[in-house]
């Protein structure tokens, strides 16, 4: 696809304010991205590549509250939204579940960027790195300057 770079590239590139942090454990949960940057669960954001049927989307919430798939498809306007499958998230996105990071060229180009509105009260946050042992770090304003989300209610709390 051409658009696949580093998430340390794009931090640069971008001049954000953040880094990359590699584990020797893997990453790829909530739970396990808090039990090794220590940040509690409301501090780190999923990043959930959606399939809308005429392209592809990508969800940013925090690690404490789950898509809601309905308020997607409405802020989409479109009728139904599903997870997109793994070798689809790949194809798009250049990285593996359990890796998606936001800071990236393909996730800008090839899938609209909606981030939910509760990431908006957070100053910094922890989000994918780019594989299942990295972390990245970064101010949450500079994701909404660099990705140019649609900011929207897209997430429920989890209990």
């Amino acid at each position: 696809m051409g658009c696949f770079d580093s998430v340390e590239e794009f931090i640069r590139r971008h001049g954000m304010v953040g880094h990359v942090r590699r584990s020797e454990l893997p990453v790829e949960t909530v739970e396990s991205a808090s039990r090794v940057s220590g940040a509690d669960p409301s501090d780190i954001v999923k990043t959930i590549v959606v399939d809308y049927g005429s392209g592809y989307a990508t969800i940013i919430v925090l690690g404490n509250c789950r898509v809601d798939l309905r308020k997607v498809s409405q802020v989409l306007g479109v009728e139904r939204v599903s997870l997109a499958k793994p070798a689809k998230v790949r194809e798009v996105t250049g990285f593996d579940i359990g890796g998606v990071s936001p800071l990236s060229e393909c996730i800008k180009r090839n899938t609209r960027v909606v981030l939910d509105t509760r990431v908006l009260a957070k100053s910094f946050v922890w989000c994918g790195g780019g594989d299942r042992y990295s972390l990245a770090y970064v101010s949450a304003r500079s994701l909404v300057e660099v990705l140019n989300p649609l900011v929207a209610d897209v997430s429920l709390e989890q209990v």
